[in-house]
């Protein structure tokens, strides 16, 4: 498994992956955001402060059989341009749900 896969067969862009997991039937994909990579959501400035980490688990499109979740530790960031603390955005998913675009 390598950050190539994630990019050419699931779509995700600014990524790392960390590991795999088989649970019950499930695999499940561990990745992070790539410090380069961050920026703010508000006004887009690359000048933050990491602010912690969220834990989430989201559901994307089955592998065969298999259901296949992706695990992400979501980046909160304090930006020095504008002043907010944010969690990033996610190009793969709603933050309000807890599946992938892909999957909807």
């Amino acid at each position: 498994m390598s950050t190539s896969l994630l990019y050419h067969g699931f779509g995700l862009v600014g990524y790392t992956y960390v590991r795999t997991a088989f649970e019950e039937g499930k695999v499940i994909f561990a990745i992070k955001h790539k410090r380069d990579k961050l920026h703010c959501p508000e006004c887009g400035s690359r000048d933050l402060i990491l602010r912690g980490c969220f834990p989430r688990r989201f559901r994307m499109v089955p592998i065969g059989s298999k259901v296949i979740y992706l695990d992400l530790d979501v980046q909160r960031v304090a930006c020095r341009r504008c002043e907010v603390i944010r969690q990033v955005d996610l190009g793969f998913a709603d933050p309000r749900f807890s599946y992938t675009r892909g999957f909807e």
